[in-house]
């Protein structure tokens, strides 16, 4: 694993994993970074690529005048595959997910496949909603409110207590994360803290985002651009992204590949990366056979 800096129109941090074959991008979602592809890196790398960004206004990755919409971050994407030769897997999760969608459907030469896990969608049953997702959504709405919100909170919470309440909010039983994971977190919960930008950053990312859940046609515009082979994977105890919406999309495009996971949540990739691999290795044993 290494960690570098590249040049694309402004410096962006990427982690290279490693690995021979075709390029796989991996992209994190809301509060997350490039460290979330660490367990399941090792797998990957024996038959791709692999690299992971920091988005920008997230870990390493500072705006510097940038913005930090899910827009302006999927150019960003099709950016770092252009700088590493593609066409891509491209993998993401939460808002790397719709990320994700996005630069698939704008950007289609460069993407060879997807892998959507746990993406950011439509809300489909409100009255279900999380109350910390309530009110992120709603707090992104206005501005100024949600920074002051972020500062208030991280001013109240040590990083070790923050990380714990953020898998607490997407892991189905936050027990199970590893060492490595709350380590990786860690480092960047306290990174953040030293980063005037990153509450802004956050709930300005949050912003770009809600249109995206809270208007299914706004949604379906992105979804059905994608021209791609699509795995979609989705933890059935998520309660940020609910499984209704994974079904919802999955009723939209029924040529993708659909595959719940028991007793996981938002995070398949940090809760149980074997049975995520699995699955990716299954889809794309079939894959390989169709082609």
């Amino acid at each position: 694993m290494n960690r570098t800096t590249i040049d694309i129109g402004g410096p962006v941090s990427i982690i290279e994993y490693g690995g021979t074959g075709p390029l796989a991008v991996c992209v994190h979602g809301l509060e997350g970074s490039a460290y979330n592809w660490r367990l399941i890196a090792d797998d990957l790398t024996k038959t791709h690529t692999v690299i992971a960004p920091d988005l920008v206004g997230f870990g390493y990755t500072e705006p510097l005048g940038r913005p930090v919409t899910v827009e302006a971050n999927a150019e960003l994407v099709a950016d770092v595959i252009d700088h590493y030769g593609g066409p891509t897997l491209l993998v993401g999760n939460s808002m790397g997910g719709l990320i994700s969608i996005l630069t698939a459907g704008q950007h289609p030469d460069r993407v060879s496949a997807l892998v959507l896990i746990d993406p950011a969608g439509p809300v489909a049953d409100w009255s279900r909603l999380k109350p910390r997702t309530a009110l992120t959504l709603g707090t992104s709405m206005i501005p100024g409110i949600g920074t002051a919100l972020v500062e208030q909170y991280r001013a109240t919470r040590t990083s070790d207590e923050a990380v714990m309440e953020s898998y607490e909010f997407v892991a189905a039983d936050p027990t199970i994360v590893s060492d490595a994971a709350f380590a990786d977190a860690l480092e960047i919960a306290e990174l953040r803290r030293q980063q005037p930008w990153s509450p802004h950053a956050l709930t300005s990312a949050s912003r770009s985002i809600a249109p995206y859940v809270l208007t299914k046609r706004h949604f379906l515009r992105s979804l059905h651009k994608v021209t791609q082979p699509t795995l979609l994977i989705h933890g059935a105890s998520d309660t940020v992204v609910q499984r209704e919406t994974a079904m919802w999309i999955a009723r939209q495009r029924p040529d993708w590949s659909v595959v719940y996971l028991e007793g996981i949540g938002h995070i398949p990739m940090i809760e149980s990366p074997s049975t995520m691999m699995r699955v990716f290795r299954t889809w794309e044993a079939a894959l390989l056979e169709r082609s």
